[in-house]
């Protein structure tokens, strides 16, 4: 595999941890479209940036043809789920995310989403790991689960340090549940703001953060019946906890 690098991706480090709001104008309750169209302008950015990453992998020289034709798989998963995305975002005038939970296999939904962050230039040093207990086959809304881990991920790789972060995501399926935890090495999420952590726009750490990610994720998993919540008792880093309990039809 080429070096993962790419020339206008920019260097994102995590500042002095601090709760803020976002200068937005969003001061009132968001109506649900309008909610719905801010919500997947963030999410964009990640397919986004892996369509770079990968098209500029393409220009590099002496790429085999199996190369070639795994960085073309990428944009085109890429594209897929952006197309999805904007599709939920067309039906989507409702209150909440639809979801369509299918037969869909756990590690594979897992590593799209872990993949989505490994793949931007800022996090090439840091190691993302994902283990997995249980079955591999549960019952849920593929796209949308991989969106929320993605934005976790994401927000999980912003907080440690470029050359020493660790990122270990466990999965636990059985046939009723799913449960996904996202741990960090980071600095940790101060006490003040553990209240307001998934409220739109609260961010921390990051200056240039949107505040939507938990808020996203948050959504799309109580959507499948779920919960994610902060662990507490995590006395290193952080660690987030989602519990999705499947629905069979």
């Amino acid at each position: 595999m080429p070096e993962q690098s790419f020339s206008r991706a920019r260097s994102l480090v995590a500042g002095s941890i601090r709760s803020r709001r976002t200068n937005l104008s969003f001061r009132e309750p968001l109506g649900s479209f309008r909610r719905n169209v801010v919500r997947i302008c963030h999410d964009l950015r990640l397919p986004l940036t892996a369509i770079l990453a990968n098209a500029e992998f393409l220009t590099k020289p002496r790429l085999t043809e199996s190369e070639r034709g795994e960085f073309y798989d990428e944009i085109r998963s890429a594209i897929d789920f952006m197309s999805e995305m904007i599709s939920s975002l067309l039906e989507g005038s409702t209150e909440f995310e639809t979801v369509w939970p299918i037969e869909r296999d756990v590690v594979e939904t897992i590593e799209r989403a872990i993949h989505m962050t490994r793949v931007r230039h800022e996090f090439r040093e840091i190691a993302i790991t994902h283990r997995h207990e249980g079955i591999a086959i549960g019952w849920f809304d593929s796209s949308r689960i991989e969106r929320a881990v993605a934005n976790l991920v994401l927000n999980a790789c912003e907080a440690v340090s470029p050359q020493s972060g660790q990122v270990l995501v466990t999965t636990r399926c059985s046939q009723s549940s799913l449960q996904i935890d996202v741990w960090d090495n980071g600095p940790g999420i101060p006490a003040a703001i553990h209240g307001s952590i998934f409220q739109p726009f609260v961010s921390y750490g990051k200056p240039r953060g949107s505040g939507l990610g938990l808020a996203i994720a948050k959504e799309i998993v109580e959507c499948h019946g779920g919960e994610i919540y902060l662990d507490r008792r995590c006395e290193a880093g952080a660690l987030f906890k989602i519990i999705l309990p499947f629905r069979h039809e």
